[in-house]
């Protein structure tokens, strides 16, 4: 194998949100065998030194290889990279090839061209978007996607293949206990349990968050003895059996999900989420939406449930049957941990990503 050259990667916060967590996972599977750096456009310590994206290219180690994860300006990250440097970009969702929403949410302009003014108000949509292809025509990177959804659509849009590399996660020989999850976190240990989990909580748009209170409703009405967590919002509350927490660092997610029954995940959109991930390394059954890529990772009736888009009624139903049913829970939780452990895995991702590197620079 040849001998790779430092691996610089470039995200946009400096420690949280899925992107961030992807690279570092590389970062972490690759030392200390090889070099590697991150920049990164938004410091969460104080004593961290973030760079614009413009200035990007300056900061690049000369004998680096670039490997962009996500940045506020796509267009100025990707002018400040010399022409003809060899560079890799790994797509977390769709705004590299939009006018500047991540998900398109079934949007029919973008099929041609963006229009004026964009129906979900992002400025000068189409002006950014071919911006972009001009920028990525003369940088020509190789591209790649943990989907095979959003590798179809990049390619669609880019007319440039896309390597699929799924996400991947650590993942232990065996789950948590959950009567010791729940003795920590004080939870009956006959409840019936369910979980919402997502960046911005009950305010998290694409994940349905102002809904989950609705849904749950639905729920508890068939299910009266139930209880709720929702996670990962600005404040902590209460809505009878709903119990609501801000966002909690990855430790305290994984202990509640390993005391949960099930993991309620009405998303409208998504790439390869962590967070299913997460559930499934703890042997949580993930009920969701079939949309993007989450039925490349959620086996219907086999590792979880997917659910008609948008269908509320159907979440709803559901959910309040597979909560009932303990064993089924159980079943669904074991054979997802298999399952997940199998073709989710940080090592294999790591691994994939090294091949990429290699037959890159060759």
């Amino acid at each position: 194998m040849p001998r790779l050259p430092a691996i610089f990667h470039h995200t946009g916060l400096e420690s949280t949100g899925g992107a961030t967590r992807v690279a570092r996972l590389i970062m972490d599977g690759l030392s200390p065998d090889f070099e590697t750096g991150l920049s990164f456009e938004l410091a969460e310590k104080a004593d961290a030194a973030a760079i614009l994206p413009e200035e990007f290219g300056q900061y690049l180690p000369e004998d680096a290889l670039p490997h962009i994860h996500c940045t506020g300006n796509w267009p100025a990250l990707l002018a400040s990279i010399p022409e003809g440097r060899k560079t890799i970009i790994t797509l977390h969702d769709c705004e590299l090839f939009t006018g500047g929403c991540p998900y398109p949410l079934g949007c029919s302009a973008i099929e041609e061209e963006c229009v004026t003014p964009c129906p979900r108000n992002f400025p000068n949509s189409e002006e950014l978007r071919k911006t972009k292809f001009t920028l990525l025509k003369r940088l020509d990177p190789v591209l790649v996607a943990p989907s095979r959804w959003l590798s179809r659509l990049a390619k669609k849009h880019l007319h440039q293949s896309v390597t699929i590399i799924p996400n991947g996660i650590p993942w232990t020989d065996r789950p948590g206990s959950k009567k010791d999850a729940r003795q920590k976190l004080g939870i009956n240990p006959a409840a019936r349990v369910a979980l919402f989990a997502a960046h911005g909580g009950m305010n998290a748009a694409y994940k349905s968050g102002t809904a989950w209170k609705s849904l749950w409703e639905g729920i508890k009405a068939q299910l009266p003895e139930a209880l709720c967590f929702a996670v990962g919002g600005d404040k902590a509350g209460r809505y009878d059996d709903l119990v609501v927490w801000p966002y909690v660092k990855r430790d305290r997610l994984r202990l509640l999900m390993t005391a949960a029954d099930v993991m309620l995940y009405p998303t409208k959109a998504d790439n390869h989420s962590l967070v299913i991930l997460e559930a499934m390394a703890q042997a949580l059954p993930v009920i969701a939406y079939a949309v993007g890529g989450v039925p490349e990772q959620i086996i219907d009736q086999s590792t979880g449930l997917l659910i008609s888009p948008g269908n509320k009624q159907e979440f709803i139903n559901e959910a309040a049957v597979l909560l009932g049913n303990p064993m089924r829970c159980r079943d669904l939780g074991q054979t997802a941990f298999a399952a997940g452990k199998k073709r989710f895995s940080a090592d294999r991702m790591v691994t994939d990503y090294i091949k990429l590197y290699t037959g890159t620079i060759s």
